[in-house]
């Protein structure tokens, strides 16, 4: 009985350590814009705004892509584990009724 439970979380687990780091890196990546500057000149300061903008853009697009799989794997996994739950009852009503 532990190998299906082993085999579900070997599959879905390995994404969940994905979603924690890309959101450290957005995290990380907040707080290194976050500090004032004082020497840099506009310019600078505007280019890189632009280059932390396209960062953000695509640490939340894999964030997203990242969720995504994971919430596949678990709607499969919900779908798997209430197929064997129906197919249980099943099985006993047909052996207690039968």
């Amino acid at each position: 009985m532990i190998f299906p439970w082993r085999t579900v979380l070997q599959w879905v687990l390995p994404t969940i350590p994905q979603i924690i780091s890309t959101v450290r890196t957005m995290q990380k990546e907040h707080y290194v814009l976050a500090q004032p500057s004082s020497t840099e000149d506009l310019l600078a300061r505007i280019e890189k705004l632009e280059k932390a903008l396209e960062l953000q853009t695509h640490m939340n697009e894999q964030s997203a892509k990242q969720l995504q799989q994971l919430e596949t794997r678990l709607r499969i996994t919900t779908f798997i584990g209430l197929l064997g739950l129906i197919l249980g009852l099943l099985a006993l009503a047909f052996a207690v009724f039968h």
